[in-house]
């Protein structure tokens, strides 16, 4: 072992320098060496078991921050254990730092580490432990086999420690472990913890516990440890209970509890992400994922918040996928398209933006599939994507190749200010030169639902001859907005309208179904691919509950927080709104606008 430095020697009792003072002045037998040589190692495991940031840094020579080394001693000083921390905060390094260190300290140890997706929890073994493996002599001597695959994650010791990776499901019953890990323990379902992983726990039993003398002692038994590490989330989410209640009993005075929490000022101070990277990072993301990532601040609906982060129904583990280009030009074809049903109608809503400089304008394209109920039409938000400050024909391009290769029905669009380009260009034939095809024109539909104005003007406006009638335009002003708002929280709460799941959700899903591209991960942009519409609709939901409502000479408007977007809520809510139409339709009701508690729809939250 490495020769400890005198300034980082702890202050043990009856150990003292080696100086000529203290030489011994006779022979030291046999047997009295080896009782001095296993005190020392008593009195070292002893220190060690109560502070192993010392032994990570001393044995491991794993280098610790300051607030690494308090929470690292923290976990050892307790039966249950919570961090909520930001991105770049080093989470999953630090436990697989403690894991390696407690499973050479404690031998005989099992730890279990569990998370929404085995993938998820394999990365602490795969990335964080095999890393320090390769980088730090003293764990390999230790480290008898590390295994990573899609099927098994295990880090076993010679002492007969291992870390594995468990099931956060069914399949996971059965299992042991004297410390459990709950990695992004919001994505876990409380459930799933009570009544599967959280009866894995039991307390290592070392061998001289099968010592009668020792056997009864209570005092000397170990209490198996469960640590809790997340980011936050939600509070309406399962998680945020029961972070409260960790804090009430650690004010209480529990002390077998301890807790840490850190946003993200602790990784740029310490350099893990500079200022111009968090700057980044709070220009790309929405305000209140930011506030919860990276400012480490769990969101709550406020009062005066039209929508509920309740009212959105996440059920959707199928969407549908546009193909993609180099795809295209393979195979020509797209194994995530979704068959059209027969009483299926499909709607592509546009909410159009063009100023690359405004930070706060994207253009939103939204694809929804619908189904005919008793209550109305059932929704299902099955598709969205965004582009920021694209050139007039582009958009046009891309508009016309995700209307016809979903089979859309109907282009709801938004002709308000750029919109009215993005029509004219519809309007027209457009050449998809890459693919090689030709799309025809578009124009204003001759329905009873559009102003007989508005529909002259854009019959007028259409170039190309014969076009399609299917676009729905929506011109908005205050009172059309206050009735788009009220029709989509009244849809939301007849829970008429389905989300995607949220991307990790999505990812195990795909996982599980043994997609190659998310396991393979050969593409990099793979991953993007996939999840990309489920991150979006996490963005959209995110604008839709910071909307503040205000009554505005009787009208409801709804007002974004200052910096934040909301293109997202418009595509999504135009849409909602033409299909609140066709409910009327289905259900024969005719809506008139006369029911004042209805269309300003604020007295009952």
């Amino acid at each position: 072992m490495k020769k400890i430095k005198r300034g980082y020697t702890p202050p043990l009792k009856n150990m003292k320098h080696y100086t000529k003072a203290n030489e011994p002045v006779k022979m030291i037998t046999d047997e009295a060496m080896s009782e001095a040589k296993k005190n020392r190692i008593k009195s070292w495991t002893t220190f060690y078991r109560n502070n192993p940031s010392y032994f990570v840094e001393h044995y491991m020579e794993v280098k610790l921050y300051p607030y690494q080394r308090y929470w690292i001693n923290l976990m050892a000083r307790c039966t249950e254990f919570v961090a909520i921390a930001s991105r770049a905060s080093a989470k999953s390094w630090l436990i697989g730092v403690y894991a390696i260190a407690r499973c050479i300290l404690y031998p005989g140890t099992t730890m279990a580490l569990a998370s929404s997706t085995k993938a998820q929890a394999g990365l602490i073994i795969s990335e964080k432990c095999v890393d320090l493996h390769n980088r730090h002599p003293n764990i390999q001597r230790e480290t008898l086999n590390i295994v990573t695959n899609q099927n098994k994650w295990e880090m076993i010791f010679k002492n007969g420690s291992k870390i594995n990776v468990v099931v956060s499901g069914e399949s996971g019953r059965g299992h042991r472990s004297n410390v459990t890990v709950l990695e992004e323990r919001r994505l876990i379902p409380t459930v799933v913890i009570d009544s599967i992983i959280r009866p894995f726990l039991v307390s290592r039993t070392p061998p001289y516990m099968s010592d009668p003398q020792y056997a009864q002692i209570e005092e000397l038994r170990e209490e198996p440890l469960e640590i809790i590490i997340t980011s936050a989330h939600y509070k309406s989410a399962e998680w945020y209970p029961e972070v409260k209640r960790f804090l009430r009993e650690i004010v209480a005075g529990n002390l077998d509890i301890k807790a840490v929490f850190l946003d993200y000022p602790i990784s740029v101070y310490h350099g893990i992400k500079t200022k111009k990277q968090m700057l980044k990072e709070q220009r790309d993301l929405d305000a209140i994922t930011f506030l919860m990532e990276y400012g480490n601040i769990a969101y709550g609906s406020s009062a005066t918040s039209f929508y509920k982060l309740g009212m959105f129904r996440r059920t959707l583990k199928r969407g549908w996928r546009p193909i993609r280009d180099e795809v295209f030009a393979t195979t020509g074809k797209n194994i995530y398209d979704i068959p059209k049903k027969i009483e299926e109608i499909r709607i592509v809503s546009v909410d159009v933006a063009m100023r690359a400089a405004s930070s706060n304008d994207n253009t939103i394209i939204s694809c929804g599939r619908l189904f005919p109920t008793k209550k109305g039409w059932a929704t299902e938000i099955t598709y969205m994507e965004s582009h920021h400050g694209q050139r007039t024909d582009d958009q046009v391009l891309r508009i016309k190749q995700i209307y016809k290769e979903f089979q859309g029905d109907v282009l709801v669009l938004d002709i308000a200010n750029a919109g009215i380009s993005i029509f004219d260009g519809l309007s027209s034939i457009t050449k998809d030169e890459a693919r090689g095809l030709e799309y025809g024109s578009l124009t204003v539909m001759n329905s009873h639902f559009v102003e007989d104005k508005l529909y002259l003007e854009l019959s007028a406006r259409t170039r190309g001859q014969e076009a399609m009638p299917c676009i729905f335009p929506i011109y908005a002003n205050a009172p059309l907005n206050s009735i788009i708002a009220v029709k989509f929280r009244e849809r939301l709460k007849k829970r008429l309208v389905h989300f995607l799941v949220d991307d990790n959700t999505e990812e195990e899903f795909l996982i599980e179904s043994g997609n190659k591209e998310i396991i393979d991960q050969d593409d990099s942009e793979a991953r993007a691919y996939l999840l990309q519409a489920n991150l979006q609709t996490s963005l959209f939901i995110n604008e839709s509950i910071a909307l503040e409502m205000i009554i505005q000479n009787g009208l409801v408007k709804l007002v974004e927080p200052e910096g934040a977007r909301k293109d997202r809520y418009t595509s999504v809510s135009y849409m909602n709104y033409y299909i609140s139409l066709l409910d009327t339709e289905l259900l024969r009701e005719e809506y008139d606008g006369s029911d004042e508690e209805e269309f300003l729809g604020v007295t009952h939250f």
